[in-house]
């Protein structure tokens, strides 16, 4: 599909080989004939090969921000913890934006230097330097929630800065927004609700279809098995996962749980301990991290997927994450915890007979039972869930969204000095600038 030619510049405080929204967003607009610029950051060298890979083949513009060392970080970090102590004193939104996060001056700076006709923010930390950038450039600015951010934290008042200097950013930022996108369709409310803007456009977590595999399978083919799979960049608490070590202590067809992520500190012993508790040690299975681009492929090996969303802060009652459409791209039933959420997502696709009450583990075991004690009952819930994946839950179809949003904020010409779009540019093909 080709759009009228437009420079986008997308800003992100992540890197991009931990962020696959700004990725999937960036080739996107690319393929749709835009010229795309991503601000991102370095900040882990354990994500720098995934970097890297992407580098390789990507064909828009890459500036990258080094913040690697103490050193560099050091700065903005004094500055933050500054403005964090008199904003709790005085107030006010200027140094709001100082003291939500150390990255964002970092950003605004890298953004003011790419000339635009959109800027797109992700996280909140990004949004004042996409705003900052579009000023002096006579552009639009947007925002795309991945994420419910004023429900990042627990309920607790240890947090209460932290949403109110949120609430300052995001209060002031988003009215002004070409437009904003949310990614489930809880989000969307729970940001028009908050801040009274229309309700945000919904871009689902979704995945390239050729990611996916051509065809469905009966059951998948790890070894040992029968298995469950969960994934993400962190093995951690809060995120259902020692109610599935004492699920599969639990279930009669004795399955392999597969957990793909870096362990926080500790937790690998944890979650050991609970498993031999259960009887289930040797059925307790710790993954490295892979590439983002990867997911589908490897979860296609096992036989179910575990969505296990939790109540720890209102963002996880209500998101949709990236797990849960990997899982059915690669055709593979997701198990879901009845979060608001995903109880919503497994009414509109058909799929409430994979819901299990959170954190009942007696209720997930004989969910498993039922699938994996059945072959004709897996092979039935696989197609089901893969045809999901080839007709309606993928990004092939989902970023008509995107394409909509962007022709439209500049058909909008929603920008600060009431200029039209600047005449596009050719970014010169892909590269990387690192700034400190």
């Amino acid at each position: 599909m080709t759009l009228d030619r437009t420079r986008v510049c997308i800003v992100t405080p992540n890197p991009i080989g931990s962020n696959p929204r700004v990725v999937k967003e960036a080739d996107a607009l690319c393929e749709a004939g835009h010229d795309v610029t991503v601000v991102a950051t370095r900040t882990h060298d354990r994500v720098e090969p995934r970097d890297l890979a992407l580098m390789q083949r990507i064909q828009w513009r890459l500036l990258r921000i080094d913040l690697r060392s103490r050193l560099q970080r050091w700065p903005g970090r004094v500055v933050q913890l500054a403005a964090r102590k008199a904003f709790v004193m005085f107030g006010g939104e200027p140094l709001a934006e100082r003291a939500t996060s150390n990255f964002t001056a970092a950003l605004s700076r890298a953004a003011l230097q790419v000339p635009a006709d959109l800027y797109i923010a992700h996280y909140p930390a990004a949004l004042p330097a996409a705003a900052a950038a579009a000023r002096r450039h006579g552009a639009a600015f947007a925002y795309d929630a991945e994420d419910f951010h004023p429900g990042d934290w627990p309920d607790h008042p240890a947090h209460d800065v932290d949403r109110l200097l949120l609430r300052e950013i995001e209060d002031r930022y988003l009215p002004l927004c070409a437009y904003v996108s949310a990614a489930a369709p809880l989000i969307a409310d729970a940001y028009a609700q908050a801040y009274r803007i229309d309700r945000p456009r919904v871009l689902l977590n979704v995945f390239p279809s050729g990611q996916a595999p051509q065809r469905p399978n009966s059951k998948g083919d790890a070894v040992p098995g029968p298995s469950i799979y969960w994934f993400s960049q962190t093995i951690g608490p809060d995120r259902g996962l020692e109610c599935a070590v004492r699920a599969i202590g639990l279930a009669r067809t004795r399955p392999h749980l597969y957990l793909r992520g870096t362990p926080a500190a500790g937790f690998a012993a944890h979650l050991q301990k609970l498993a031999a508790e259960a009887g289930a040690d040797d059925r307790l299975h710790l993954l490295p991290p892979a590439a983002p681009d990867e997911m589908e492929r490897l979860a296609a090996a096992y036989d179910l997927g575990l969505a296990a969303e939790t109540a720890c802060s209102r963002n996880r009652l209500i998101c949709l994450t990236n797990k849960l459409f990997s899982f059915v791209l690669a055709g593979v039933p997701p198990l879901m915890s009845d979060t608001p959420g995903q109880r919503a997502f497994a009414a509109e696709a058909g799929l409430t007979d994979l819901v299990y009450a959170m954190d009942d583990a007696q209720q997930l075991a004989a969910l498993i039972d039922r699938l994996l004690g059945d072959g004709e009952a897996l092979a039935g819930a696989r197609l089901k869930v893969w045809r999901l994946g080839r007709e309606r839950y993928n990004w092939d179809l989902e970023k008509a969204t995107l394409y909509d949003l962007v022709a439209r904020a500049g058909l909008r010409g929603a920008n600060p000095q009431g200029r039209g779009p600047a005449q596009a540019r050719s970014s010169g093909g892909p590269h990387e600038t690192a700034t400190a």
